[in-house]
């Protein structure tokens, strides 16, 4: 595909933001995904579908790519804009939203791809400036724990979501074996004073000295599963679903999408064995509340 003057710019954008992760083997490959973003989010889109109907949405007939048509959508925390222009090539009104002004200007590229006028709001969550009961959805990937006040953050998606709107929220668990930002296994399992120099020492603490946003693990939020339903409470959001546990009782992963069809398969003879004795959900609830990474949950507004 011959690139344009915009992905050349797109790229050039980009890169700056992704000179920290060169330590991965796969990081060429990686590059490539962050660079076309927008191609990689049919597993988002297929969840919202999902937590979509239990909020009694209209959205078409089922489908592994839902019409969000009609929907007002805020992408709060929009990072470098793959999810937003995703959500609008489907027929989504949104507004990308974040904190860093240069990840506006690479989601306003992004969207420029496709003709698409995606206007990026530049802000703090803590102090939204839309009107109350605006949005039909919100969608806040990998924000929560960045934020400096988490409560305020979910307080005004609260107050900008219409009665019975959607809030699509991940959280990291604060007991992840493996921690998705740095990587490394079992340093949630540690106090955060130890986890700090087990980074330094496996040469993965991260130089703040380029990045502002580029935070230090004991400067991010993590939380247990129970305190995200309290907190989810306390700001009018009347129903909670994990998408774990919502599809607890479905099919395991496809063997197509598995790393090898040969796990999944011995996988599936795992589910169906808890399942048959009746151990599934509290085998599954041990391993959400002590190993899971991140939390995908559909916050409903009351």
């Amino acid at each position: 595909m011959e690139q344009t003057s915009i992905d050349r710019e797109l790229e050039q954008a980009i890169d700056p933001w992704l000179e920290h992760m060169r330590w991965r083997s796969d990081f060429k490959n990686w590059r490539e995904e962050r660079i076309w973003q927008e191609n990689k989010q049919q597993a988002k889109l297929a969840t919202l579908e999902t937590f979509l109907r239990l909020a009694d949405k209209s959205i078409d007939a089922p489908a592994s790519i839902p019409n969000l048509s009609g929907l007002k959508v805020l992408d709060l925390g929009c990072g470098m804009g793959g999810l937003s222009v995703a959500l609008a090539l489907r027929g989504a009104t949104v507004t990308p939203f974040d904190f860093n002004p240069a990840y506006c200007h690479i989601t306003q590229l992004r969207g420029d791809r496709y003709g698409l006028r995606l206007n990026p709001v530049n802000g703090a969550g803590e102090k939204l400036p839309f009107p109350a009961d605006y949005f039909d959805v919100v969608m806040c990937m990998d924000v929560l724990e960045h934020v400096q006040k988490p409560e305020s953050l979910l307080s005004e998606v609260s107050r900008t979501l219409q009665a019975g709107g959607l809030l699509y929220l991940t959280a990291i668990n604060r007991l992840a074996f493996d921690d998705p930002h740095y990587h490394v296994k079992g340093v949630n399992w540690l106090p955060r004073g130890l986890a700090k120099g087990y980074l330094q020492l496996v040469g993965r603490s991260k130089d703040n000295s380029r990045f502002k946003d580029n935070q230090t693990l004991e400067a991010m939020h993590y939380f247990r599963y129970g305190e995200l339903s309290k907190l989810a409470a306390r700001h009018n959001f009347k129903k909670v679903f994990e998408y774990g546990e919502v599809n607890l009782n479905q099919p395991t992963t496809k063997p197509s999408l598995a790393k090898k069809k040969e796990t999944s398969g011995l996988k599936e003879q795992a589910v169906q064995l808890l399942r048959a004795t009746k151990l599934l959900g509290p085998v599954y609830q041990l391993y959400r509340n002590f190993y899971k990474g991140t939390y995908q949950l559909a916050l409903i507004k009351s």
